[in-house]
């Protein structure tokens, strides 16, 4: 047998538990995500129910000014009707008097509109608040959860990170730099035994001028097909039967 094989097996082991922690924690994400995702909708809502307010406010601001303008004008012309001595003068001062109450009474109709918006925007722009407050509430169990959860995957990954550590410095340079190279490649496993002289992992068939060495089992040989490092598995040796 190879001498490193057993322990670039080792440090295959080793980086499959690393690999399998981490896709551990990975999995975390989409429920932590969904929590994200029900939360940023109930925030997304109050922004948009506060936005609304804001603008409906502002909205009901100029039109209050602007009803007090008009009612200005409609007092000046009611002044003007009163001070008026001849008939065309009261006839052209009372059309204007008529002219500005119809705008009074439209601007009035529509500010008490606004109220009435208001009062309903106000009222949504509370509930979406409240419904910020009830989500963060209802989630802060299930994200206390989550983080005692993730602080556990952070020491078991530094235990096998120095697992690994520990099984790599076992191996030689060269044979270390030939595995890391293909199991960064394929993020799996690199190390197949050679099943009937053919790759296990692509079924590819070792040449005849290499099978000697291989079977010697001193040899860790690189496929020509799929680039996975090859060793020849020796069979168990059997006991001797009891005489």
């Amino acid at each position: 047998m190879h001498p490193e094989l057993q322990v670039l097996l080792t440090l295959q082991d080793a980086d499959e538990a690393l690999r399998s922690v981490e896709s551990e924690l990975v999995s975390m994400n989409p429920r932590i995500q969904a929590l994200d995702k029900a939360r940023q909708r109930t925030i997304d809502e109050r922004a948009k129910a506060d936005a609304m307010l804001a603008r409906e406010t502002e909205r009901f601001r100029q039109m209050e000014q602007l009803v007090a303008e008009h009612r200005a004008r409609h007092d000046k012309s009611v002044n003007t009707l009163n001070q008026a001595h001849k008939l065309r003068e009261a006839t052209a001062a009372m059309a204007q008097v008529e002219s500005a109450k119809k705008v009074v009474a439209e601007d009035e109709s529509a500010l008490l509109a606004l109220s009435r918006r208001l009062t309903d925007l106000r009222s949504a722009a509370s509930a979406s608040r409240d419904a910020v407050n009830s989500m963060e509430l209802e989630q802060a169990e299930t994200r206390a959860a989550l983080e005692v959860e993730r602080a556990g995957f952070g020491k078991r990954i530094a235990d096998a990170q120095a697992n690994r550590a520990a099984a790599a410095a076992t191996v030689s340079q060269t044979l270390l730099s030939r595995y890391d190279r293909m199991n960064s490649r394929r993020k799996g496993q690199a190390v197949f035994a050679l099943r009937s002289f053919s790759c296990g992992q692509c079924d590819t068939a070792v040449s005849m001028q290499r099978r000697p060495a291989l079977a010697s089992g001193q040899l860790i040989e690189t496929c020509e097909g799929c680039g996975v490092l090859l060793y020849f598995e020796t069979a168990p040796t059997s006991p001797a039967p009891a005489r």
